[in-house]
């Protein structure tokens, strides 16, 4: 019951050796058979001991030192004449562990793959390096099934982002890995379908290297575009026509805006602290002996203070002078200092933001320069500048592309302001919530209609988005007509990504294949 796997050896002693266990057995067995002509045999030919590393009993490695012995074959076609008999459950050839041992690593190879299986392992007292995992994993068989499954997702993933791409081929219904291909051309794909037919659907996203590749390898199975890809290309370009009309965020004419007042130039602004409190107290102390003709040397010993620091308090005209920054030098973006404070005046203080603004518009310095240039108007007496009500381009676009019943009661009547000012983003509005019913409701039957109002708006993004949508019309009107979706295989990708940080992103293609296919 405790080690089934030993139920068909004779147990002859136990020892514990070190820290270990050490386990003397021998095969039971009168007879064993042959691997080429499966005859059984009675004449031993030789005995030999094998020394098999065993799955850990109470804390303490396992190793099983098992008497096996070599048969002649009694059959006189076979071509074999001597064999080692094999337990069954228990040795394999050339092994060297058992196969409950070697079951457990191949399990902890597939799951955590090499460096963070064989430091399990060896918690495990299961002694094994990472390339012994590696070699396990690659000896398993990863072959895609003969037949493609009848509704097929494709997608691609990143080996080296921006540089290799390789596609992941997932079975819908079942919710598993079927193939993994080394890149996302059409050529390969089609060569994959020709291979393995029976694909009646395929959901895939918007690239025309798979849609082309479909056509050629399976041209009477359905596309279908995934509608989350579809919502994204719409969100993108209603935030190019939210941009296209930012001027008409702003508050409209003879509502009050509140003037922001710069600091004067040159003024510093009054600074407190226990710092401050104590500067102004040495320099009281310091400006009465030195005002009296005391040495500065004299003044240092009296009030236990290092020479160089009573001989600049000395210098100082005020304590105020001590207390503020040095000047910066604003000669670099001095040139633009009437678009930063533009900028200012409307809410925007993020010095990151306003940098990569000018940057844009020609300035070569660094960041760190408009950090400075802005310190005054931070520090400044004057009221800090209060952030404009006008909401940015971001928030505009996803109070648009959001289920009005997600949206607060503040943001719809923002979003009513703006869409009260500008009567094209209240025309964007309403093609908006028409896609999202028409993909909602699954009416694909409407798309047609949808595509020749968004052509008849004056959104230029807008018009563009419906003529993409004409050259892959019926893919599109399939992905709002069918339930089915690619997204089980967005699901598979971000599972993808997570082997790959296992792998520290150096395993090779096949290596990273067999862990797509045999990981759960």
């Amino acid at each position: 019951m405790l080690l089934p796997h030993l139920a068909a050896v004779a147990i002859e002693e136990i020892q514990v050796v070190g820290a270990g266990v050490r386990i003397s057995a021998s095969v039971a067995a009168d007879a064993a058979r042959c691997p080429d002509c499966g005859g059984n045999s009675h004449r031993v030919h030789d005995r030999y001991r094998r020394r098999l590393a065993d799955t850990p009993a109470g804390g303490r490695s396992v190793t099983i030192c098992l008497t096996v012995r070599r048969f002649r074959c009694e059959v006189p076609s076979c071509a074999r004449r001597t064999f080692a008999e094999q337990v069954e459950g228990l040795t394999f050839r050339y092994g060297r562990r058992s196969q409950l041992q070697q079951t457990m690593l191949v399990a902890i190879g597939r799951l955590l793959a090499g460096r963070a299986g064989a430091r399990l392992a060896g918690m495990l007292h299961c002694t094994v390096s990472p390339n012994t995992l590696l070699h396990r994993i690659r000896a398993l068989p990863a072959e895609p099934p003969e037949k493609s499954p009848r509704i097929l997702g494709v997608d691609d993933f990143a080996l080296k982002r921006g540089h290799v791409y390789a596609t992941v081929l997932t079975d819908i219904e079942t919710g598993r890995v079927v193939d993994v291909l080394p890149d996302r051309t059409a050529e390969t794909f089609t060569a994959w379908l020709h291979q393995h037919p029976g694909t009646e659907i395929v959901c895939r996203d918007r690239a025309s290297a798979y849609a082309e590749a479909v056509r050629t390898g399976a041209p009477d199975a359905v596309q279908i575009a995934d509608r989350f890809h579809l919502w994204l290309n719409l969100c993108k370009t209603v935030e190019k026509c939210v941009v296209a009309h930012r001027s008409c965020l702003t508050s409209p004419e003879g509502e009050e805006q509140e003037e922001v007042v710069e600091p004067p130039p040159g003024e510093s602004p009054l600074v407190e602290g226990k710092r401050a409190a104590n500067a102004r107290r040495h320099f009281a102390a310091v400006h009465e002996m030195y005002d009296k003709g005391v040495a500065i040397q004299v003044i240092a010993e009296a009030l236990r203070m290092d020479r160089k620091t009573v001989r600049k308090y000395a210098h100082a005209a005020t304590a105020e002078e001590l207390l503020s920054p040095p000047p910066q030098r604003r000669s670099k973006p001095q040139p633009w200092a009437e678009y930063l404070n533009m900028r200012w005046r409307e809410g925007c203080t993020d010095s990151g933001r306003l940098f990569r603004e000018i940057q844009q518009r020609g300035y070569r310095g660094s960041s760190r320069s408009v950090r400075r240039w802005l310190e005054p108007l931070r520090t400044a007496e004057s009221p800090t500048p209060k952030r404009s009500e006008a909401p940015t381009v971001r928030q505009v676009t996803g109070w648009l592309t959001r289920h009005p019943g997600n949206l607060t009661s503040s943001q719809q009547l923002r979003l009513k302001r703006v869409v009260t000012n500008c009567p094209e983003l209240a025309d964007l509005r309403r093609h908006i919530q028409g896609f999202a019913e028409m993909m909602k409701n699954l009416h694909g039957h409407l798309l047609t209609r949808w595509i020749k109002a968004a052509e008849g708006s004056e959104l230029p993004p807008l018009c563009g988005f419906a003529r993409n949508l004409r050259k892959d019309l019926d893919a599109v009107t399939a992905g709002l007509t069918l339930p089915y979706s690619s997204g089980m295989v967005e699901g598979h990708v971000n599972r993808i990504k997570y082997l790959k940080r296992q792998g520290y992103g150096r395993a090779n293609f096949d290596l990273l294949r067999h862990r797509i296919l045999l990981t759960p």
